[in-house]
């Protein structure tokens, strides 16, 4: 699974650099923000397979994760090229407490289950 998992991140970061190379409307902003959504799902997704879940909670954040990290990139993509006042990085970083409050919350009831 490791090696899906990077597989697939080299091959969205190359895809996604050189989208942002050839389109001129793809603003630099979002190519970077995008490209750390892309690292971070991944690291998601290793994280699950790295910590020692049941394997119904495995199942499932297998799941969860990838939909919310395509939900990331979808929003990354349609963000105004500006820092300040951007409420789609604020959702972004809300969406991303939430997967670190879900897992952290998967890992201490996993442990707990005998």
């Amino acid at each position: 699974m490791k090696r899906i998992v990077l597989f697939t991140c080299a091959t969205l970061l190359v895809a996604n650099f050189l989208f942002g190379l050839l389109l001129s409307s793809y603003e630099w902003l979002n190519v970077l923000l995008s490209s750390g959504i892309i690292i971070l799902s991944s690291t998601f997704m290793l994280l699950i397979g790295i910590l020692p879940l049941k394997d119904g909670f495995k199942s499932s954040l297998y799941v969860i994760y990838p939909v919310l990290g395509f939900i990331e990139l979808l929003l990354s993509l349609f963000s105004p090229s500006r820092i300040t006042d951007n409420w789609v990085i604020i959702v972004i970083a809300l969406i991303v407490v939430f997967q670190l409050i879900l897992l952290l919350i998967a890992n201490v009831i996993s442990n707990k289950i005998k």
